[in-house]
């Protein structure tokens, strides 16, 4: 009996490490961005070697008055369901797709959802626990890097979404907050307010503001696109 029931514990642990996904099952033939590919091993070498192994380095609860804050608005001529609904659905690969950044991709570090996305597979919504992976560039392409955050939250009924620089590669830690507002007249407000820091005092004050709201005006700008090209859809 006491064998049976030691066999029966191994089979378990081996069923739930075997569940359990790994930077190893990431398959770098479908990523194509060479600065990403770095990022996942400055992770390994940072000892985040499975999914689980990922931490935000910013969480919900964090005291945000040590971080530094820039705050932007974007109006969107559409009802705040419609703008939500795109938000939470719209493809990342597509989202993430501009001159300034391209998506690598996307991995889920829930428990019972461990899975790896690419380029051109079904997404579906985003989720708390999502961590993606992105590569930037500016300056005409001169200065690149790679990018990974993980989603905080989801909350539908307060309208919120919030996600969170990673730990172990990153330059800049802290998380950032979409706050969706009714305006009432079939238009609705959204409030992107960032949080960050890092080592570099210049960075910090001068270079991350600058670049940062050209990434954020281009995110929501590719949004605007792609509800308009979704409402087209609609009315054709």
């Amino acid at each position: 009996m006491k064998k049976i029931t030691c066999f029966i514990i191994a089979l378990l642990y081996l069923t739930k490490a075997h569940s359990q996904l790994c930077f190893n099952d990431i398959d770098l033939n479908k990523i194509p961005q060479q600065e990403i590919k770095r990022l996942l091993e400055t992770q390994k070498k940072n000892n985040i070697l499975c999914f689980n192994d990922i931490e935000a380095t910013c969480t919900k609860e964090a005291n945000l008055n040590e971080y530094y804050k820039q705050v932007r608005v974007y109006n969107f001529n559409d009802k705040i369901e419609n703008v939500w609904l795109n938000y939470k659905t719209d493809s990342p690969a597509q989202v993430y797709n501009s001159s300034r950044f391209s998506f690598g991709f996307m991995l889920c570090k829930v428990k019972n959802k461990n899975k790896i996305l690419y380029n051109n597979d079904n997404f579906g919504n985003i989720e708390k626990g999502q961590v993606i992976y992105l590569k930037l560039q500016f300056l005409k392409g001169l200065y690149k890097i790679a990018v990974a955050f993980e989603i905080l939250d989801v909350d539908s009924i307060n309208k919120v979404i919030e996600f969170s620089y990673v730990k172990g590669g990153n330059k800049t830690n802290g998380k950032q907050k979409l706050q969706f507002i009714d305006c009432l007249n079939g238009k609705t407000k959204i409030i992107h307010t960032s949080y960050y820091k890092s080592n570099f005092l210049l960075k910090d004050k001068i270079l991350y503001p600058f670049f940062h709201a050209k990434i954020t005006n281009e995110f929501h700008k590719n949004i605007k696109r792609l509800i308009f090209k979704n409402n087209s859809k609609k009315d054709s």
